[in-house]
């Protein structure tokens, strides 16, 4: 029995590389998401994910932002525009135009989210969140439009349309499950709205009716129970919140179809201290939550496993110390915000609102426990992610979560006889790799250990398997990965060569299929109507964006008839009077002959069949006889199908 091909990498530390360049990617490959890959956030920090390791820069342009963001990117990872709910500013970090005056409030927890607008590429919506503290604060959730036109650097088009008031500091956008529309979710806040979730779909127009779904802990008392984060889990299944005076956390599972949120679970009150940050795992398989205590105490880092039914009935303490103790490197700890990296980044700041140089990284999230590895990277304590001279506060961007929905590996360049590559989002903490490509008869052609390259033998539906392996532990995942068959494309029916009658055309056939390429004329349709002697080649190209090609020689077909012919000869083509040459240039064939009475004594329409000198069965009489033939040629999109006239005289031999 043969055993899937596995195949063990050892990773030399010092010669880690991460290779970019993938050969031969196609559109029908797995492009990993980017709107969320351009971070704008706290005391002038800019972080671009589009590179490994991320860049990060201070802005010269851009001031103080102490509590959450909301930032939004190209398809291609372009940075579009941010805002803190109160201000838009653009990819120049300039204001936008009509950019001030919206209704968020820069405190909140979390002041804005931008939205895409389902079927246009060039519009999006900001939703925005004051604080519900009457009789100050009490502006409520409010949308804005922005748009683009024309390569300009956007413009608010429409401001402040009030959605709903008394609501709490949280929000999350999930995906819809028909892929395209947006569900936004909201939560209220005090004693007339404080138990409920509002969902409002985003489709070819915002929905001002929502989903209300009356689940959970209520959010009243403290002004301190509106803030804390809210987050939906990169699938768009779970919802994850913090109550933070009260000291509750909570998971409800969340519709994607419908809208509805239910079946909370809830912490006990005051099982935790000023609950803050909230994050699910890239694989949505943990939960982490800090906690940014208001008094003296211990501040704590959790996560939690998903997979049990009461996540809350034992955390695992990831991080902890005494909030007075902040003469070292720790601090409090704010937001919790994963990266399209595979990393869930963690703010950190002085109490009092002061900056820190430094985000904390959970840099392996999928991982159990201290497993996850806060701030140790390659077996060595971590000081994080340094921000080159900028700050962090209390905030990090909010993200729509289908945003963040990447996979943990994915392969690219799946037709067959490709050579398949498979791309690790997160490579941080990997000693070395075993690759299980579910393929015996396959050949491996790259052993980069973070970037192989696999040919498999056949189409069809894989499972590979990596495992990542750090110190003594090993952890494991599996993609099924899907091998497309090569588009068939046959030009000649079976054969290299397409013969035509003299002066007429043949229509060439490249099947149904997405896209074409002929050669050398250059067309790109289905079809190719050809009318000259050559060498034709067409590249198709199916909706998988797999490719194949054929190639036909077109030739002018020589058909003759003989001038004598001896029934009962040894010699097979002399003992019949038929057309010579390739017949399969014939649409059509007709041919008449008579003796020397001018009677019919044989006639036939198939160009295969020949007459053998008898009449009604009995031996015609030896001597001359005339024949008329008719040869018609196929028809193309250029020309009608022609008749050829051929006449002439045959002797028949004894």
């Amino acid at each position: 029995m043969k055993r899937p091909i596995a195949v063990t990498f050892l990773i030399a530390l010092s010669i880690i590389f991460f290779q970019t360049a993938i050969a031969q990617q196609t559109e029908c490959d797995y492009k990993r998401p980017h709107e969320a890959d351009r971070w704008v956030f706290g005391e002038k920090a800019v972080v671009n994910f589009l590179t490994e390791p991320p860049e990060v820069t201070a802005s010269q342009n851009f001031f103080d932002s102490p509590n959450g963001m909301a930032t939004i990117s190209d398809a291609d990872g372009n940075l579009l525009f941010f805002t803190n709910g109160i201000t838009v500013w653009n990819k120049n970090y300039h204001v936008m135009t009509n950019g001030d005056g919206l209704k968020g409030n820069n405190f909140a927890t979390q002041p804005a989210i931008i939205v895409p607008a389902p079927g246009k590429s060039d519009e999006y919506y900001v939703f925005t969140l004051d604080m519900y503290i009457p009789p100050v604060f009490t502006d409520g959730v409010n949308y804005s439009v922005v748009t683009f036109s024309g390569g300009n650097a956007g413009e608010v088009t429409m401001k402040n349309k009030l959605l709903f008031n008394e609501n709490d500091q949280k929000v999350c956008a999930v995906k819809h499950a028909n892929g395209r529309d947006y569900w936004i979710v909201f939560h209220g806040f005090g004693n007339n709205k404080g138990r409920d979730f509002y969902s409002y779909l985003l489709s070819d127009s915002l929905s001002e009716t929502p989903v209300v779904s009356t689940v959970g802990a209520p959010h009243v008392g403290d002004p301190n129970n509106s803030g804390g984060y809210m987050k939906a889990s990169s699938d768009g299944s779970k919802i994850a919140l913090v109550i933070p005076a009260d000291g509750i956390a909570e998971i409800f599972d969340f519709d994607n179809e419908t809208g509805e949120v239910s079946n909370p679970v809830t912490s006990a009150t005051g099982q935790f201290n000023f609950p803050f940050g909230v994050e699910f795992s890239p694989d949505n398989s943990k939960l982490y939550i800090s906690t940014s205590p208001l008094g003296v105490d211990m501040n704590y880092l959790y996560q939690f496993d998903l997979s049990v039914s009461d996540p809350f009935a034992s955390p695992t303490i990831i991080k902890a110390f005494e909030v007075n103790d902040l003469s070292g490197a720790d601090s409090l700890m704010g937001a919790l915000q994963l990266a399209p990296d595979g990393k869930i980044y963690l703010s950190k700041f002085i109490k009092g609102i002061l900056p820190k140089p430094n985000l904390g990284v959970i840099y392996n999230p999928d991982r159990p426990g201290v497993a996850c590895n806060y701030n140790q990277l390659d077996h060595s304590p971590n000081n994080g992610m340094n921000l080159n001279g900028a700050g962090i506060l209390i905030g990090l961007p909010t993200f729509a979560s289908n945003f963040l929905n990447i996979p943990h590996f994915w392969a690219v360049n799946v037709c067959h006889h490709d050579t398949t590559q498979f791309i690790i989002r997160n490579r941080a903490n990997i000693d070395d790799t075993e690759w299980d490509f579910d393929n015996p008869e396959g050949t491996l052609t790259d052993n980069n250990p973070l970037q192989p390259g696999f040919v498999f033998s056949d189409p069809g539906n894989y499972n590979v398997r990596l495992t990542e392996k750090y110190g003594d532990e090993s952890y494991p995942f599996t993609t099924q990965v899907t091998i497309h068959p090569l588009p068939y494309v046959d030009l000649g029916q079976g054969s290299d060569t397409i013969y035509i009658l003299p002066g007429s055309s043949v229509r060439l056939d490249a099947g149904e299929y997405e896209e074409y390429y002929w050669e050398p004329s250059g067309a790109v349709s289905r079809y190719l109507d050809v009318t000259e002697e050559g060498l034709y080649r067409v590249t198709v190209t199916d909706s998988n964006c797999c490719s194949n090609y054929d190639e036909v020689y077109v030739k002018t077909a020589k058909l003759q008839f003989p001038t004598a012919f001896r029934p009962g000869s040894t010699i097979l083509q002399n003992s019949e009077f038929k057309v010579i040459g390739n017949i399969s240039a014939l649409a059509g064939y007709n041919i008449l002959i008579y003796n020397r009475w001018g009677q019919l004594v044989y006639h036939t329409e198939d160009p295969a069949e020949g007459w053998d000198g008898t009449v009604n069965g009995t031996p015609a009489e030896t001597g001359t006889y005339v024949y008329v033939a008719i040869l018609k040629s196929f028809e193309s999109g250029v020309q009608a199908a022609i008749d050829i006239k051929m006449r002439g005289t045959v002797t028949l031999l004894r």
